[in-house]
């Protein structure tokens, strides 16, 4: 092909094409970590502070009201991104994606773990649920703001990428709504609750890696379990096992040690953020107060 293969995909391609053709039609991943990906995602952040900031004046039923609709619709959504992108796979002679398509993902478990935050009762799958979206859950969403892996392989304004960016934007803003009205206030124990779900998920995600990889000896590597997305060090680490048959114990590693630490970390950055914007308002209502009591005095 000759001539600027960005321009030429734009001309030949719309915003329903799919990766296959697009890799081999120009597309190599250049909005990845550009500056189009940046103001993208930003915009996109902002709205989810300012409509969290919204929402702490609604009723509480409002508020689970939104939650049940995402819950309702996302599944179904996701069903025709599957369905979607497999027809591209065939339509290009492509076998089905069994280690990348399926919604095994961590930012996937809100579509299994919303419906007890929408229609919980105050139980503990509720309460643990809550607090997965506001540490682990937020984690993996705003992972995916500053390295969108979907624009490695679709340009941003594709349904693909557009269907990723909004599935995360979602995802964080359930976590950001929680905290910002106050339904789940950051501790030590939803940092350690919020590990329940991601224990609970494991259980079946574990067996399915390992019966894809043995099945398709292709890539597999759902909530990174399995090679942690090759990151420097921890890829290396995971190959490492591998070849001495213990993989394993990588995968007991990520679950039991770096998903808790993470979790410990983000909301660690959530009581910090609480006592600040508590030390401020405090601040606020002293100099409110100050007049007054001084004009009392008088």
């Amino acid at each position: 092909m000759t001539g600027d293969p960005i321009n030429s995909l734009k001309r030949s391609y719309g915003f329903f094409d799919d990766r296959y053709t697009m890799i081999e039609n120009g597309y190599s991943g250049e909005d990845l970590m550009s500056p189009k990906q940046f103001a993208v995602m930003g915009t996109v952040f902002v709205l989810i502070v300012l409509a969290s900031l919204l929402l702490r004046r609604v009723k509480r039923e409002k508020l689970f009201l939104i939650y049940k609709v995402i819950a309702v619709v996302m599944p179904f959504v996701e069903v025709v991104k599957v369905t979607y992108s497999s027809y591209f796979d065939i339509l290009n002679g492509q076998p089905f994606d069994w280690g990348g398509i399926l919604p095994f993902y961590t930012c996937s478990m809100m579509l299994y773990f919303l419906p007890f935050v929408a229609w919980g009762r105050g139980g503990m799958m509720q309460r643990v649920s809550m607090a997965f979206f506001t540490n682990i859950g937020l984690i993996a969403g705003l992972s995916n703001f500053v390295f969108l892996s979907s624009a490695s392989f679709f340009p941003i304004f594709s349904f693909s990428c557009f269907y990723s960016i909004s599935f995360h934007a979602l995802l964080v803003f359930v976590g950001m709504s929680l905290l910002i009205t106050g339904e789940v206030k950051p501790s030590l124990r939803t940092a350690l609750e919020g590990s329940v779900p991601v224990l609970i998920f494991s259980a079946f995600v574990i067996p399915i890696n390992f019966i894809i990889k043995r099945l398709t000896g292709g890539w597999v590597d759902y909530m990174m379990l399995m090679r942690f997305n090759d990151f420097p060090v921890l890829g290396d680490l995971a190959h490492f096992l591998e070849s001495r048959g213990l993989l394993l114990l990588f995968s007991l590693f990520v679950l039991l040690l770096l998903y808790p630490l993470a979790s410990l970390i983000i909301t660690w950055i959530e009581i910090g953020a609480a006592k600040a914007v508590s030390a401020v308002k405090a601040g606020r209502d002293n100099r409110r107060k100050a007049p007054k009591a001084k004009q009392a005095g008088q």
